[in-house]
């Protein structure tokens, strides 16, 4: 269908080859490029190559997979866990809890094994670079840890459990101690934002493959074994291995069918896209069109659209990565918010 270029500054340059681009798009024949109108990659004519699936699909990662699965567990199981208090159902809730903290447990290792991979392959000046993310990180799980241990000793209290409550207040007290080094070590090196170019949400496209996909998490270093970086050739990469790895939920479409997993990619930053970064500030929406991304786990992760064509994370996966909230208005919405809040 042909793209519709809407006004703005960044499509100026659109305005001479939208036909052209347009009609050579609608016929699907012609593998050119000369009529992309824009420096974000034409999609469409990078899978015209006819590249095996399997080259095309190489940086497909069971381990991306599964850390996303243990995350969707913890969502569903805390909102089993608020039902079950709201219906002061306390033994299904201690039952919830349990499983909780199983998987709590299961997701500690892989960070913990992660954590190895990273250093291990990363040189001792990259490692300064990425300290100030990887600190991050670790301050963020302290923090969310500390508020689950808080509210859980305020509920012993209430129960009379007095021993559990004073086992969680030793736990507070270790995870302070905690929290306190991950921040003095977050405040002697880099920002995130010089480390990680790409927000959660973002949609981009791979520039070598051409499938789409959209950001929903990342490594400051690539966490993945040996076997899956001879495969991807990631060490052959210009910036190697020491470089953000982003965690992709892949259009289904781009990718064929796997019952065994879904179409999940682990993609250093290089290889990545994004029409803002690429275009002058172009959002996905006039570039790409308007088309949603779909994925099955994308109704979990997300809450929908905002404006430019990018996906709203939900708050949850916000405050693992401790991203801010981004709220992207409509044109001409924003100065209105602003004229009615000054009324």
């Amino acid at each position: 269908a042909p793209r519709r270029c809407q006004a703005s500054r960044v499509n100026r340059r659109c305005s001479v080859t939208a036909a052209s681009g347009s009609d050579s798009s609608s016929s699907g024949s012609s593998s050119s490029t000369e009529a992309w109108a824009w420096r974000s990659p034409n999609w469409e004519a990078l899978r015209r190559q006819g590249m095996p699936a399997g080259q095309r699909e190489s940086e497909r990662s069971a381990l991306v997979n599964e850390e996303i699965v243990y995350f969707i567990f913890q969502l569903e199981l805390d909102a089993q866990l608020q039902r079950a208090l709201n219906y002061e159902a306390f033994e299904a809730a201690q039952q919830i809890r349990a499983k909780r903290e199983t998987v709590d447990l299961a997701l500690r290792d892989m960070q913990e094994r992660k954590a190895i991979l990273v250093q291990s392959s990363m040189s001792d000046e990259d490692a300064v670079g990425a300290g100030a993310a990887q600190a991050s990180l670790d301050l963020r799980d302290t923090m969310s840890e500390g508020l689950r241990l808080r509210s859980e000793m305020q509920r012993a209290v209430q129960e009379e459990r007095y021993a559990d409550a004073a086992k969680m207040r030793d736990m507070l007290a270790a995870l302070d101690r905690q929290a306190k080094q991950a921040e003095a070590l977050a405040a002697e090196q880099l920002p995130m934002e010089q480390v990680v170019s790409l927000r959660l949400g973002q949609r981009v496209v791979h520039r070598k493959y051409g499938y789409r996909g959209v950001v929903v998490g990342w490594d400051v270093g690539c966490c993945e074994d040996e076997a899956w970086q001879q495969a991807t050739q990631a060490g052959d990469l210009t910036k190697g291995l020491s470089q953000p790895f982003y965690h992709l939920l892949v259009e289904v479409s781009d990718w064929s069918y796997s019952a065994a997993q879904p179409p999940v990619a682990y993609v250093a930053q290089e290889l990545l896209a994004a029409p803002e970064l690429e275009d002058d500030g172009a959002s996905w929406g006039q570039v790409y069109g308007p088309d949603p991304l779909q994925h099955p786990y994308s109704y979990v992760l997300f809450l929908g659209q905002d404006a430019r064509g990018d996906m709203l994370p939900c708050r949850q996966l916000r405050d693992k990565y401790s991203a801010r909230r981004r709220d992207v208005y409509r044109p001409g919405a924003e100065g209105q918010e602003g004229e009615d809040q000054a009324e």
